[in-house]
């Protein structure tokens, strides 16, 4: 299993912008950072995603805790009221079927 880095996001971050500014050669990048090529060429590439996803607006990380818990407790209605109508239908059955006995 992959040694998980220490570093915090900001110095993820800068590390990141320092490659794409070609400050210095990845290798030498991720020599100084402790970490592989490879991991620093995936940082940049989560790094583009998530700048391309909140230019687009389809941004999970900007979804707020508010809006998620709105968006579950629309959920919640929305089975409320399937259940609501389930039982309905479920006393309506037992009610012709009971009778016709």
């Amino acid at each position: 299993m992959a040694k998980r880095s220490e570093l915090s996001a900001k110095q993820r971050s800068e590390a990141v912008l320092a490659l794409l500014r070609r400050e210095e050669p990845a290798a030498q990048l991720a020599r100084r950072n402790g970490v592989s090529e490879q991991t620093l060429y995936r940082w940049r590439d989560e790094f583009l995603a998530g700048g391309e996803a909140a230019l687009s607006g389809k941004s999970k990380v900007s979804d707020s805790p508010a809006r998620r818990l709105a968006e579950l407790e629309q959920q919640i209605e929305k089975r409320d009221q399937v259940i609501g109508e389930l039982t309905i239908a479920n006393r309506i059955l037992k009610k012709y079927t009971d009778g016709s006995r």
